[in-house]
């Protein structure tokens, strides 16, 4: 263990493992003291107009397409529970209609997943990274 390391952390359970057993060994170290941010500065930050664009960006992303991923699930369990005619046409040998939307679920899920995932890495996540070096600065002042 480090010299930084309280205490109280090394009489955790995990501490009194080999370092082969850790779960997360890139995760085990313990970061040195510093000083962190008090709730002014948080509740500062949460006011700025970079953070209330950072939640506008997020939520307007967000919304949508979760509504849009629910309303295709939900089209989908209405259809098989309502339309049997419709769900029940053959489409390719005993493969029908109910079958194929269904499957559609997945790579609807795979496809809104991935939406996310470049949305956070190219708008969320730099806009994340400029609020919290602002309030890294705000703490070393």
């Amino acid at each position: 263990m480090s010299e930084h390391t309280p205490a109280a952390i090394i009489e955790e359970p995990e501490f009194h493992l080999p370092k082969h057993h850790w779960p997360l060994p890139e995760l085990s170290l313990v970061e040195a003291p510093h000083r962190h941010p008090d709730l002014l500065t948080f509740a500062d930050v949460q006011r700025s107009p970079e953070y209330q664009k950072l939640r506008h960006s997020f939520t307007s992303f967000a919304f949508p397409t979760v509504i849009a991923v629910l309303v295709w699930y939900f089209l989908y369990v209405v259809l098989s529970v309502f339309a049997e005619g419709f769900m029940s046409i053959p489409v390719l040998g005993h493969l029908n209609l109910g079958m194929v939307i269904g499957l559609l679920q997945f790579p609807t899920t795979w496809f809104a997943t991935w939406l996310y995932v470049q949305r956070a890495d190219k708008v969320f996540d730099p806009m994340a990274a400029e609020l919290r070096i602002k309030i890294e600065n705000e703490v070393t002042k």
